[in-house]
């Protein structure tokens, strides 16, 4: 009984260190990289043609990939005990999302190599990618952005584009579906937003996310409008194509959820993306 007791006392110490260091890899991992290196079946890739190409490392793990207009987010769960060191990457958006790719990487002060298999589950075994192996070997250097601003940098590109309306709800009381198919929402990279109705803006502003809350914020600061001059503070989240805001009336506090409830003044907007 002892001994059985010393073996799980032993197992939690195992369990406990294991996990302390996947916390300071991940710490040493937080950060902006930016692509350096991207080699597949041994084939070094040509050099992208737009200038942003980097991922965004937070904290807790999880982490967005910023390439040109497109973002890409998902997690990463280390595994440094091993020998090479070992991460599952789990893809949280795009065509693959829910896939999850096991992958090796090494950790050098301002370098970061990472290996993957492109197809099947077998995790690499060494930090290379040779022709018909079937990996990507993938090279980053630290960059001296911030995490908050490439994170700010990366929801004004989600953000961007054009938004139908499908519903809205102030204080409780829903407009009607016909009167949404006239109303669309236009977002370009540096936060400007337009709501136009059948064709003509009928309420502008400036919109300053902070994806870095949870929710993720928004302040909305009109420049058209009856409100033109005033700041609502707001919540968003965005589920594949379709946008969710949740807002208050101008100078009242942040809503704390997606709701509108009679007397609340809480104003719910959904939006669905429009292809380009």
């Amino acid at each position: 009984m002892i001994g059985q007791m010393l073996l799980l006392l032993a197992c939690i110490g195992f369990l406990g260190s294991d996990e302390d260091a996947s916390m300071k890899d991940l710490a040493k991992l937080e950060g902006v990289w930016k692509f350096v290196l991207v080699q597949v079946d041994g084939k070094k890739q040509p050099e992208v043609a737009f200038a942003t190409n980097k991922m965004v490392i937070a904290k807790d793990g999880s982490y967005i990939v910023i390439q040109g207009p497109r973002v890409t987010r998902g997690s990463v769960k280390l595994n440094p005990g091993t020998t090479p060191k070992q991460y599952d990457v789990t893809i949280a958006t795009g065509p693959i999302k829910g896939m999850t790719f096991p992958g090796i990487y090494e950790l050098e002060k301002d370098t970061w190599k990472i290996c993957l298999p492109l197809r099947g589950k077998e995790r690499p075994a060494t930090l290379t990618s040779e022709p018909g192996s079937g990996l990507i070997l993938q090279v980053f250097e630290r960059e001296k952005q911030t995490v908050k601003d490439a994170s700010i940098e990366a929801a004004r590109l989600e953000l961007a584009g054009t938004w139908q309306a499908v519903t809205y709800a102030l204080d409780g009381n829903s407009a009607s579906a016909e009167d949404m198919k006239k109303v669309k929402l236009v977002i370009d990279t540096d936060g400007k937003a337009q709501a136009l109705s059948e064709g003509k803006v009928f309420i502008a502003s400036t919109i300053k996310p902070d994806p870095c809350q949870n929710p993720m914020t928004m302040d909305l600061t009109f420049t058209e409008g009856d409100p033109k001059g005033k700041t609502a503070l707001g919540i968003y989240k965005i589920e594949g194509e379709v946008l969710t805001i949740c807002r208050s009336a101008p100078d009242q506090p942040r809503p704390t959820e997606f709701a509108s409830t009679p007397g609340s003044g809480h104003t719910l907007m959904t939006y669905k993306r429009e292809k380009k």
